[in-house]
């Protein structure tokens, strides 16, 4: 990684890839040079109105490794693991939904530059997984 490169962060379970994650990242490459992808093992450990991942860290891990867009991925397993990398990684950008605007959200008073993520596509995860029960 070249050193004058902008460095960007999303971080998310990111459980069943579907074309809104990839409205998503093609948004944040264009806002950065290095896409530092954060996963998250379990967000239902921590948070219990989450729901537990379909499929498993290393099935996500090598799904996501596979889409251009993404240069890195690092899996965290909580909120406190999520904000020691925030620390101690190189970012010059994050990236976060629109929803997160107004909000608290992990590692919020490291003052990292947050490009909040349009999702006017119209793609959720919640969404997708609905589709997939109703055909089946």
């Amino acid at each position: 990684m070249n050193k004058d490169q902008i460095i960007g962060v999303i971080a998310g379970a990111f459980d069943v890839i579907h074309p809104g994650y990839i409205y998503l990242f093609n948004e944040c490459k264009r806002y950065c040079d290095h896409l530092l992808l954060l996963l998250h093992m379990d967000p239902s450990i921590e948070r219990t109105e989450k729901l537990k991942p379909v499929l498993t860290i290393e099935e996500r891990k090598l799904i996501i490794s596979s889409l251009r867009q993404i240069d890195e991925i690092i899996t965290y397993k909580t909120e406190a693991d999520l904000l020691a990398i925030l620390k101690n990684k190189k970012i010059d950008i994050r990236f976060l939904g629109v929803d997160y605007k107004d909000k608290n959200f992990t590692g919020k008073e490291l003052k990292i530059p947050i490009h909040f993520l349009d999702r006017s596509h119209g793609w959720s995860t919640t969404k997708f997984k609905k589709l997939l029960s109703n055909n089946i």
